[in-house]
């Protein structure tokens, strides 16, 4: 039975602004991008100080950002930060002016002489200027909305080369390895209200301009550091006061609505993954553009604040990743599955407070199956492109190997393996190898033969079956033939189950298959009927099977919508199983939520026309007669 909770939210009215007609700020040209894994760098960050005069209607920022850090070798004479668009004017530490050179995205800064591994320095930077942000499709950097009005950092974007762009807002070592402490001191017009990473510590206003002053004391990496400035109400959740919900007044009631299961959310998610990991509230601010998972306070797309709790997987997607990512954060973008794969899987995880049968449809419907129909077969460890950091393998992959690690260690070994991995890299770093090895203490057994195939392995497999039986004597023989026959070159280990269902009883045996032909004999106390392989979903797979009465699963289950091609570049037909005798339609958001195409749906399928849009991530909402709707996530490429 289904458990409904009702929210009732405390309102911290925040003042009101008048609407304002300024247009949209033009976004500027991306920036140069550096290598995937930069070099070793001669400092480490320790705190980062920042002081951010936002000027809405101008699209201006007027900064200056205090660096707490200390070298990592000796005789360090100068610093390489990173800052996109906005112009240096001034650098000083304790001694007085410090020489700098700004050429394009960089920022070399001269010290005042010779530091080295026991040493402390305070540099500060004053900048100012447009900041930077991808450009119209794109999805990171520094955004203006005036006539919302609301102003914003993504911390990480989609065409940008390493993602991290906390460069686009202050000037910083902008790499998920180096982690820092953070001071917001964020002065904007008194009509409007500050939020950021951390706590709110003071709140001050002169002149008609606000300051608002947030703290975070334990370390963050550069791209989860996030500031909104908007027309901001402040809800409470009445179940747990550290939750907060920064939201259009406009867009409260909706509010009301699309963030009352965030109670039970946060209770399934501590359930498994131990107690929220900050010392600091947690939050969704409404943004013209989302989600991003910004730690502590997670922005979540306007149009989906629509008083329906729909978008309840995306809010635990984020939140997820407030452990998995923000927490214990991947060393090198390289390893990003460390951190959407977790948050995808969290999406199941979450489905799982309402019972089994509903997170065996999810990991099936919405993670496997796209995964298995995107055509993606690179390694799931080691993206080399934007694309490939935010694809099908990156998330539903990633998602789908931590389902079939559960499977494989078992119900206790998998949590406790996790809690353990948890424990040791809780606010640092983690590869993949760590996460392997942490499994294999726990288990006290070697994994390689997965990882070696599902992470740094290429496709998933593609299973060929034979089944016969006989009798022989009291028992009846079954013999069981695999085959493998993906045309990737990955060959992979698993124990494969298969229900074998008789007049009065059935039974589950398990081959242990590791190689690309395969047969083993069972002995069974009763006639089979019938045999079934993978009855409960553990496997991200497909298969043939050579017995006429035990059909192959369809390749989407019912309600399951897709997208063919993905990425698309001309047009995409959408296919949305289960609706084929009801019509509809389907229509195309970009990440700023317009929509930006439409198309009838028509037994089921509809034709999107793509050209003329900029490559980039969007969602495609499918709707049908009886109040049925589908989301997919669609990439245009080039």
């Amino acid at each position: 039975m289904m458990h409904i909770s009702m929210m009732v939210l405390v309102l911290l009215l925040a003042p009101r602004p008048e609407q304002s007609n300024i247009a949209w700020t033009r976004p500027l040209n991306p920036p140069g991008a550096f290598a995937l894994d930069p070099p070793q760098n001669s400092f480490d960050v320790l705190h980062y100080d920042l002081w951010l005069d936002v000027y809405p209607d101008a699209s201006q920022l007027t900064c200056i950002a205090t660096i707490t850090l200390t070298p990592t070798e000796e005789n360090v004479e100068e610093i390489g930060l990173s800052l996109y668009s906005m112009a240096v004017d001034s650098v000083w530490d304790v001694s007085g002016p410090l020489s700098y050179s700004q050429p394009g995205d960089s920022l070399t800064v001269q010290l005042s002489g010779p530091a080295g591994t026991g040493d402390t320095l305070e540099v500060s930077i004053s900048y100012g200027g447009e900041p930077w942000n991808e450009g119209a499709g794109g999805f990171g950097g520094f955004w203006f909305r005036p006539n919302i009005p609301v102003a914003f950092q993504m911390g990480v974007g989609i065409y940008t080369d390493p993602p991290s762009v906390g460069r686009a807002m202050f000037p910083c070592w902008d790499h998920p390895s180096d982690k820092a402490t953070f001071e917001f001191h964020v002065t904007c017009p008194d009509t409007l209200y500050a939020v950021a990473n951390g706590d709110l510590a003071k709140v001050s206003a002169e002149d008609g301009r606000a300051l608002y002053e947030w703290s975070l004391d334990q370390p963050m990496s550069t791209y989860l550091a996030a500031v909104a400035v908007g027309d901001y109400t402040v809800l409470t959740d009445s179940t747990y006061d550290w939750i907060k919900y920064y939201v259009y007044e406009w867009d409260v009631e909706d509010a009301l609505g699309s963030f009352a299961n965030v109670d039970l959310i946060m209770d399934q998610l501590q359930s498994r993954y131990g107690p929220y990991p900050w010392d600091c509230k947690f939050s969704y601010v409404q943004t013209p553009k989302g989600d991003m998972e910004h730690l502590s306070q997670v922005y979540h797309l306007a149009m989906l604040i629509n008083g329906s709790t729909t978008y309840d997987w995306l809010l635990a997607h984020e939140m997820g990743h407030q452990w998995w990512g923000n927490c214990v954060t991947e060393s090198q973008w390289s390893d990003v599955w460390l951190s959407e794969g977790f948050a995808t899987y969290t999406e199941a995880i979450w489905q799982e407070h309402y019972g089994d049968d509903e997170y065996d449809d999810y990991m099936v419907n919405q993670i496997m199956i796209p995964y298995l129909q995107s055509g993606e077969t690179f390694p799931l460890a080691g993206p080399s492109t934007p694309s490939e950091y935010w694809s099908y393998t990156t998330y539903e992959k990633g998602a789908s190997v931590l389902h079939m690690l559960r499977y494989v260690v078992g119900e206790a070994d998998f949590f406790a393996a996790l809690d353990e991995y948890f424990g040791h890299h809780a606010y640092g770093l983690a590869t993949t190898y760590d996460l392997r090895d942490h499994f294999e203490t726990v288990t006290g057994e070697d994994i390689d033969w997965f990882f070696d195939a599902w992470v740094w392995g290429e496709g998933y497999p593609v299973y060929e079956m034979g089944y016969d039986w006989s009798q022989s004597g009291t028992e009846w023989e079954l013999a069981v033939e695999v085959s493998q026959v993906q045309t990737t070159p990955t060959i992979f280990t698993m124990p494969l189950e298969f229900l074998v269902e008789g007049t009065s009883q059935d039974s589950v045996v398990v081959m242990w298959n590791d190689q690309q032909y395969d047969t083993e004999t069972f002995l069974l106390p009763f006639e089979p009927q019938s045999v079934s392989f993978d009855p409960y979903h553990h496997i991200l797979s497909t298969h043939l099977t050579g017995v006429e009465d035990d059909p192959a699963p369809p390749p989407g289950g019912a309600g399951t919508m897709l997208a063919s091609p993905n990425p698309a570049s001309v047009s995409t037909v959408i296919v949305w199983d289960g609706v084929e005798q009801r019509s509809g339609e389907a229509r195309l958001f970009d990440l700023a939520g317009r929509r930006v195409r439409q198309a009838p749906l028509v037994a089921g399928t509809a034709t999107l026309d793509l050209r003329g849009l900029p490559s980039g991530t969007y969602f495609v909402e499918a709707r049908a007669d009886g109040g049925l709707r589908q989301v997919c996530r669609l990439v245009i490429a080039d």
